[in-house]
């Protein structure tokens, strides 16, 4: 399977492509990735400062192959779900730049040792994902479920008012978790 293999394959349907992925053809994968790098490159630029548009396509692929891998046709084109999955990735990238000044070094060491997916070998991919789940678990498992919601909201870039009206607590409820968070989370 190679070059020509994915030719035979290029006048096929978003759909059939994604379902054929899914059943382990992920070097068609390269197939919807060039479909959609223009609507990744249109993000991008649209959103992202310059010298964060490198992060934001890694991060919208990886989010194209996430698309695909979770697409239900019963809901949606694949064409509008991934365009959506694309734009939220690109976002979120550039609202992670905005915070990223205000979280503390000691949440961002796990996250940084993450290196960001190569969209050409399905294996990287696989295991990438499988190191963020073991990850995020061993996070869960440190951590009390508010703890827990205290650091998901503050790492999309909540502050600590936002934090405290979301989960009905006091803005020194939401410090005291962020400390025992980063006490928690420092030897991880």
């Amino acid at each position: 399977m190679g070059i020509d293999f994915v030719e035979n394959y290029e006048n096929l349907s978003d759909n059939e492509l994604v379902s054929l992925i899914n059943q382990g053809n992920y070097e068609l994968l390269q197939i919807i990735i060039s479909r959609y790098y223009s609507t990744i490159l249109y993000y991008v630029k649209k959103y992202c400062p310059e010298n964060h548009r490198e992060d934001a396509v890694q991060e919208a692929i990886f989010a194209l192959y996430s698309a695909v891998k979770s697409f239900d046709s019963a809901k949606s084109s694949f064409s509008t779900f991934a365009s959506l999955c694309i734009k939220r990735a690109v976002i979120s990238v550039l609202k992670g730049q905005r915070c990223k000044r205000n979280i503390p070094d000691e949440l961002l060491s796990p996250i940084d040792g993450l290196e960001i997916i190569d969209s050409n070998s399905p294996e990287k991919i696989f295991f990438d994902r499988e190191d963020y789940k073991t990850l995020t678990d061993t996070i869960k498992l440190e951590l009390s479920k508010l703890e827990y919601e205290v650091l998901q909201l503050y790492l999309s870039g909540a502050n600590y008012s936002d934090i405290a009206l979301r989960l009905s607590i006091t803005e020194k409820a939401v410090d005291n978790s962020l400390t025992r968070i980063r006490r928690k989370l420092k030897g991880k």
